[in-house]
């Protein structure tokens, strides 16, 4: 047995017993997510274990459901006793460490502190960090420890075999202060070493440190793992230690956007990265505020459904699967993601080459996508989504074209037919379908089955309608969505207006342009412009696409 495995058998055995029970998940799930901890902490796993937070947060649950563990629990939660330490000059951070035995950090000294260069870039890193995310994101600063170990926020610096850093909360449930534990060197075992290694690991941690000022729940833990993964890359945009992650991520977009399996939640940064290059860095900010109040994937749709930005949550999502088409030789950096050449290319699920008409059946759950590809010889295409349920949570995406030529993207959400017209040449069209609806609750994940119709060299005419609203009445709640059904003749440009009685205007929804067929992307979620609940009453949502003018009534309840 190793030092390093006999200090940590305490910690170990613990591990192990608790491993069915932790995190509410199934047996498997939890015992892989305690495994790769404890081969990490050993040294002894395969690949480096970006961050314990995960696992530690599980232990955490069992504070309070086995009273028995108590003592044990305490103890691995403990700070560490380390010999010496290093203020940074703005008084914010403690570094703890040592310079001989097993967690012994490089003493070569050559910064103007006089400790070792290791621990005083480990304090730069902090800085960094801390003005980052509190003076110029605008998020809190990390929870006061009420003194522990001094007035600063601590990092202690030891042997983590080739775990990269972990974050400690030291409160039982809400918000609270931490600690953190990192590596003291990063050498080979990592993918990322040495002091790029440290910086990037501080960055990550500190996020941590942060979020749980806001508010820690475990169905919470891949929005905690992808926004700190996310921050790295905007602190230290040149490192890119995330791209460890990517490979795996893309090989399985039929993965939830919120599932932690295979280390999914570290690849899912590249949301943030679409978020914040589309939209604003400060969503980031605001999408913790109302984690406060509401679990993080009801907090991303909140954020993006209250009217502050210009597309939905649902459209968002749409739009990140086909930003995920367009990486490596497809990537353009001015439109799609800056980086976006060095990430892996998207799976596809099934290619066909054939001209016959073709239905594939299949089940995504929310917040996944599935991409198919199919080759035609100079036809015209017409794709149909087919759902027994909830149209409104799907959207269909075609692209076609190459890199020399250039892409064409058409998109529509709901059970739109995307038709597209003949070419003189073959060429590849790729179809990707998207479950945009949020889970119906945030840890459960169905899937929900559907059915991709391709027909070649066929164009229905479809009459253009508002069809009825879907609930009515509709009970405002969080994450309720009333639906406004439509169809389009033709492609038009949409506009809706929602307004009350007394004519004044609740809400206004300009969509762009929508493609002939049944659409579902029309939808509200009880709010005004400013993101307020409106009262309860009677609405009418005016639809304007062409020479289709039509009027409908809605009764909403407000709780």
């Amino acid at each position: 047995m190793t030092l390093l495995m006999y200090r940590l058998l305490p910690l170990l055995l613990i591990l192990s017993a608790l491993a069915p029970s932790v995190w509410g998940q199934t047996k498997t799930h939890a015992e892989q997510l305690l495994t790769d901890y404890q081969q990490a902490r050993a040294g002894l796993a395969a690949e480096p274990v970006k961050c314990g937070f995960p696992a530690l947060a599980a232990l955490h649950a069992e504070r309070t459901k086995n009273p028995d563990w108590q003592p044990q629990l305490q103890a691995a939660f403990a700070r560490p006793s380390l010999p010496q330490t290093y203020v940074t000059p703005d008084g914010r951070f403690k570094i703890h460490y040592t310079t001989t035995g097993f967690d012994a950090v490089n003493p070569a000294s050559t910064n103007a502190a006089g400790v070792p260069d290791f621990i005083y870039e480990a304090g730069r890193a902090a800085q960094r960090a801390y003005a980052l995310l509190v003076e110029e994101l605008g998020m809190r600063p990390h929870a006061n420890d009420n003194g522990s170990d001094g007035p600063e926020f601590d990092f202690y610096v030891l042997d983590l075999g080739n775990l990269y850093g972990e974050t400690i909360l030291e409160f039982s449930s809400g918000s609270g202060p931490s600690y953190i534990r990192i590596d003291n060197d990063y050498g080979s075992n990592f993918y990322t070493r040495g002091l790029e290694g440290l910086r990037v690991t501080v960055a990550h941690e500190y996020f941590h440190a942060v979020q749980l000022n806001y508010f820690f729940r475990d169905v919470d833990i891949f929005f905690f793992e992808l926004s700190a993964t996310w921050f790295e890359d905007v602190a230290y945009d040149d490192i890119n230690d995330y791209y460890q992650y990517l490979r795996t991520w893309f090989r399985n977009p039929d993965l939830p956007l919120n599932s932690t399996t295979n280390f999914h939640q570290y690849g899912s940064c590249i949301w943030l990265h679409y978020l914040a290059k589309k939209l604003d860095p400060a969503l980031v900010r605001l999408i913790w505020d109302q984690i406060e109040d509401k679990p993080a994937v009801f907090a991303m749709q909140g954020v993006l459904d209250s009217g502050i930005y210009p597309i939905t949550f649902a459209q968002a999502i749409q739009e990140f699967s086909s930003w995920n088409y367009f990486t490596r030789y497809r990537a353009d950096a001015d439109l799609f993601y800056e980086e976006g050449e060095a990430y892996p290319v998207v799976a596809i699920a099934a290619t066909q080459k054939t001209s016959s008409d073709t239905t594939i059946a299949s089940s995504l759950e929310p917040l996944a996508a599935h991409y198919y590809q199919f080759v035609r010889q100079g036809r015209s295409m017409q794709i149909y989504l087919h759902v027994d349920a909830d149209p409104g949570r799907w959207a269909v995406t075609a692209i076609s074209g190459s890199p020399s030529a250039g892409y064409d993207v058409m998109k529509d959400q709901g059970l739109a037919a995307v038709n597209l017209p003949a070419l003189l040449r073959e060429d590849t069209v790729t179809v990707a379908i998207t479950n945009v609806g949020a889970p119906p609750s945030a840890n459960q994940s169905p899937s929900y089955d559907y059915q991709l119709q391709i027909k070649y060299g066929v164009q229905q005419d479809l009459p253009s309608v508002l069809e009825n609203p879907r609930p009515n009445p509709f009970r405002i709640g969080e994450g309720a969505v009333l639906v406004f059904p439509y169809r389009l003749a033709e492609r038009e440009r949409v506009h809706a207006t929602i307004y009350r009685e007394d004519g004044k205007v609740v809400r206004e929804f300009n969509l762009g342009s929508r493609g002939a067929g049944f659409h579902s992307d029309l939808t509200w979620n009880g709010t005004d412009g400013s993101g307020e609940r409106v009262s309860s009453g009677v609405y009418f949502m005016r639809l304007r696409a062409g020479d289709l003018l039509e009027t409908t009534k809605v009764v909403v309840i407000a709780h």
